[in-house]
């Protein structure tokens, strides 16, 4: 099977770096005429960018599209193929719609990009990229790095109403806010590991905030900026496109991976409740629990392990989810889990 290998080798080539800029220059044409939000790219405003520096970002984001999805495309992004232009450009207009959002209409998006920032540019902290793509910030550049805050840890952090009265994204919506959140949110973390510097995920630092004030809120088709017309491009095959947006074999994948870090109660407890829905006290009389607190634990802790698994994933992340894409880890999810528990473990 193809796996997309030459896709690196093919992005070198000087008639590629060409299909490259047009498709780039073609797309911020696009881009500009529906008023799409920069946000997809990083920028606020089309003012506030140069036209050359804007299809530069664009550019690059195209190669990272290309990239993430070099197995779905390896059979159109071959040498010789110029006729690849006209596939990437509505294909990467399509992923710019989809994951398109402004301040107002994606909170955790927004909110994330804008800590960042506001990190980045702080002389009270030290960030850093590990693994390519995660961003790590401490308050000392001799902090720890340690590993993803579980939910319990989340909860033990309660939000500090001397620095914001009112859990309200209004309210933290301000860098000077979002600093000394940031702040107080390592030190408690600190506290967690014998009162060590540690380097902690922006991500966790945003999941927190998100515990306590509402990140995220439906999309009415109507308010994509653009509106309805935003969607004239979609071409007839369509269908062709969308494929690229999630790999169902690597979805199933997932699934079985996901179910291999289950232990046999975790498994259990976790298809009764959501394989068919069950009550707690239904799953503790079908386990052999004495009461309804039996099988909590390990059903919280399947729930847990399927939060953090999905955290990162592409397609099934809470911040990149395609709804087909995660209703086929679903249905693959339990198929296995119920043929894993039929030899009599589940009556």
């Amino acid at each position: 099977m193809d796996t997309g290998e030459h896709i690196p080798k093919w992005l070198e080539r000087q008639e590629t770096q060409e299909i490259l800029l047009s498709v780039a220059r073609s797309v911020m044409r696009y881009a500009r005429s529906k008023n799409l939000s920069l946000a997809f790219i990083g920028k606020e405003t089309w003012q506030d960018v140069a036209p050359d520096a804007l299809t530069a970002d664009i550019r690059s984001e195209l190669i990272v599209f290309i990239l993430e999805n070099k197995i779905q495309l390896h059979k159109i992004l071959t040498p010789g193929n110029r006729n690849c232009h006209h596939f990437l450009r509505k294909a990467f207009i399509n992923r710019w719609i989809e994951n398109t959002r402004k301040p107002f209409t994606d909170f955790y998006r927004y909110l994330y990009k804008r800590t960042a920032d506001a990190l980045r540019v702080s002389d009270d902290f030290h960030t850093s990229v590990r693994n390519g793509t995660t961003l790590f910030f401490s308050l000392s550049n001799e902090a720890v790095c340690i590993p993803p805050l579980s939910l319990e840890d989340m909860e033990d952090i309660t939000f500090p109403s001397h620095i914001v009265e009112k859990p309200e994204y209004d309210e933290i919506n301000k860098n000077r806010i979002l600093l000394a959140l940031a702040a107080y949110f390592l030190t408690q973390v600190s506290k967690m590991w014998g009162d060590k510097p540690v380097c902690a995920e922006v991500r966790d630092f945003i999941h927190w905030i998100g515990s306590y004030v509402p990140l995220h809120q439906p999309i009415p088709v109507k308010m994509l900026p653009g509106g309805k017309d935003a969607l004239e491009f979609a071409p007839d095959d369509r269908s062709i496109a969308d494929k690229i947006y999630f790999d169902p074999a690597m979805i199933k994948k997932w699934a079985q991976i996901f179910v291999n870090r289950l232990n046999e109660r975790e498994k259990a407890a976790f298809f009764l409740r959501h394989g068919r829905c069950l009550s707690l006290k239904e799953i503790a009389q079908k386990l052999g629990y004495k009461g309804s607190s039996g099988p909590k634990y390990p059903l919280e802790q399947a729930e847990h392990k399927l939060k953090f698994f999905l955290r990162d994933l592409p397609w099934l992340s809470p911040d990149d989810l395609n709804e087909e894409a995660f209703a086929l880890f679903r249905d693959t999810l339990l198929l296995i889990l119920e043929k894993d528990l039929t030899c009599g473990d589940v009556p």
